[in-house]
Formats: C-alpha cells, structure tokens, sequence
C-alpha cells in the first residue's frame, strides 16, 4: 500500500479517450468516485475527456482509453 510506504495521493489527472458517450455529463460523478475510493478531497481530481477523431478501434467506438498520472507526496 502507497501509505504504508509513507506516500500519500497529491493528485490525480485523468484523461479519457472515447467518441460515445460524451464524457461532460459524467466527470463529476467520475471525479467523485475516484475521490471517494482513494480517500482525497474531489479538488485533487482531474478528469477530462478527448475523441481519437474518428481514427482506429478508439475513433471508431469500439474501444476507448484512459491515461492517468498520480502524483505521490511524502506524509513523513
């Protein structure tokens, strides 16, 4: 566990890469949830969304992906 090695989340961004649906009805709910399930305040969650512009399995809707880059800070 992150906090047993004396880290703590400082903050998470993350980017989601669909056609359908569109992501701006849910990215509060999704920064929520990802808030709420490792245990940091909604402020340290970015979520936002892109489109491959119609280009490969993501373009064409039948796939989609998601970067995301957590920052570690120490709590010691």
């Amino acid at each position: 566990m992150v906090s047993r090695a004396g880290y703590e989340v400082g903050n998470v961004d993350a980017t989601v890469i669909l056609e359908r649906p569109k992501l701006s009805p849910h990215k509060d709910a999704i920064r929520a949830n990802i808030a709420r399930m490792l245990g940091v305040d909604v402020s340290r969650v970015n979520v936002k969304g892109k489109t491959h512009e119609r280009v490969d399995a993501v373009g064409e809707g039948r796939a989609l992906e998601v970067h995301v880059v957590v920052c570690l800070v120490s709590s010691r």
